[in-house]
């Protein structure tokens, strides 16, 4: 089967990715507090189904490897039942057994299908592990979308967070609904159908009775009602212009983007993340959502070439495209966002428990900024300017993987500081040890490191501290 796949090119096929997701979702539990131990089950689900995923994909990477071994059908299942069934009896030993088959088997099956037409549909863009990342992530969310929404459907979220989260995630699967039906009814390709659309899912998303008041009033009550949270969005709406300005100065130019000007968006995305993380958890999460659907709207006119947007973006793709973007998909900026908001959107109520106006899970919500925002900037354009030293069968320099430790622990230390983060020595550790192997990571994989980098660094943070 994998014979007739074309995967990302000069790359490893990356399967030992699929293992992240389902680690990550296993730590973030970890560090479930009293405020969503009614979404215990939920979580506890989604770690069943991630792993069942990650189970199918070793099986088809190791199916491509191992041919014409007699019962190896028989062996995957066996083996595959074990581990699910064990995994399911330790987190959720009261369930049902129509659970455990829909969450633990029909879930990962489905995941095989929706796996192999991605791969399929989109030649050349991902290798075997970071379309394993993509394609649970997809799958989990809408697990937890209806996991959640179904649960909570009765009764109106009590708190800001809580509303926000609803808004999210139905608009979320409004969008994921948008995108299957123009993937499988050509005539909605066309530009009028196209657009009727898009303004029906606008109107759905505002309009939907999934909160009271109506989510455009609740989303527009929840942003006037606080000065401090008026005063991060004018200086989001300042670093919206500023990105807008580069991507239009380098338009002007005839030169590809190099590194270095590409690193602008990871420090513009650290200037968003750690205010809003610090000071304005819940508005940082709904924009992350937002940012995302808006990201997939116009990815969704350039690849179907919609008048009169298609050109511009079309040039914006070529001018700042990456030695990893070899398929159709925009696959870097992607990442970028996904991999910074991962730890927000993998943590159980990121914004939910406040102590001395600090949030004790700080650390572990900033993963994919000092990881992708503050690292792996530093060892790009430190390693670039400076390197001499390269790693054995690594085109990175030893001097970049230096800047990616120092950078990440000197950031560290600047926010203990000034009181934003408050550091155990267990802390401390952890973060040391994250930054050491992220930075490994960082210069020995041909994978994509800002969905890598994040999880890796999530992963020890949250198991150590």
């Amino acid at each position: 089967m994998c014979d007739r796949l074309l995967p990302r090119p000069v790359a490893s096929n990356g399967g030992w990715l699929c293992l992240l997701l389902p680690t990550a979702l296993a730590t973030s539990y970890l560090h479930t507090n009293k405020e969503c131990s009614n979404l215990d089950a939920v979580h506890q689900l989604l770690i069943v189904a991630a792993f069942g995923m990650c189970l199918e994909t070793l099986w088809f990477l190791l199916n491509s490897i191992v041919k014409d071994v007699p019962c190896i059908g028989l062996m995957k299942y066996l083996l595959k039942s074990v581990i699910i069934t064990t995994i399911w009896f330790i987190l959720l030993p009261k369930t049902s057994w129509i659970s455990l088959i829909v969450v633990g088997f029909i879930v990962p099956h489905f995941y095989q299908h929706i796996y192999i037409r991605v791969l399929r549909g989109l030649p050349k863009t991902f290798t075997y592990g970071e379309a394993a990342i993509l394609v649970q992530g997809l799958l989990l969310f809408v697990l937890n979308a209806i996991c959640r929404l179904a649960l909570e459907l009765s009764s109106n979220p009590t708190t800001d967070f809580g509303q926000l989260n609803r808004i999210m995630q139905s608009a979320l699967m409004l969008l994921l609904l948008v995108c299957t039906l123009l993937a499988v009814v050509p005539p909605l390709r066309q530009p009028l159908p196209c657009y009727v659309l898009l303004l029906l899912l606008v109107a759905a998303v505002t309009c939907a009775p999934v909160t009271q008041p109506l989510p455009l009033i609740a989303l527009l009550q929840f942003l006037v009602s606080d000065q401090k949270r008026l005063f991060i969005i004018g200086f989001y709406l300042l670093l919206v212009a500023l990105t807008c300005a580069t991507v239009h100065w380098q338009l002007r130019s005839t030169q590809q983007a190099t590194t270095r000007i590409r690193k602008i968006f990871h420090l513009l995305i650290v200037l968003v993340f750690v205010p809003g993380l610090v000071h304005q958890c819940a508005l940082l999460y709904i924009a992350t959502g937002i940012s995302f659907a808006i990201f997939v709207v116009l990815e969704l006119l350039r690849l179907l070439q919609m008048p009169p947007f298609a050109a511009t973006l079309s040039q914006a793709f070529d001018s700042f495209r990456d030695a990893k973007d070899a398929g159709q998909l925009a696959l870097t900026p992607f990442c970028l966002l996904i991999g910074c908001s991962l730890p927000i959107w993998l943590t159980p109520c990121p914004c939910g428990l406040i102590t001395s106006g600090q949030n004790p899970q700080l650390l572990l919500l900033l993963s994919g900024i000092l990881a992708v925002g503050v690292g792996d900037t530093a060892a790009s354009v430190l390693g670039s300017k400076f390197g001499r030293n390269k790693w054995q069968n690594s085109a990175r320099s030893v001097e970049g993987t230096l800047a990616f430790v120092a950078s990440v622990l000197l950031c560290v230390l600047l926010l203990e500081v000034s009181g934003i983060l408050a550091m155990s020595q267990a802390k401390w550790f952890a973060t040391i040890f994250a930054a050491l192997n992220a930075s490994l990571v960082e210069a020995f994989t041909d994978q994509v490191d800002n969905l890598v980098l994040p999880l890796v660094f999530y992963i020890i943070v949250g198991l150590a501290s």
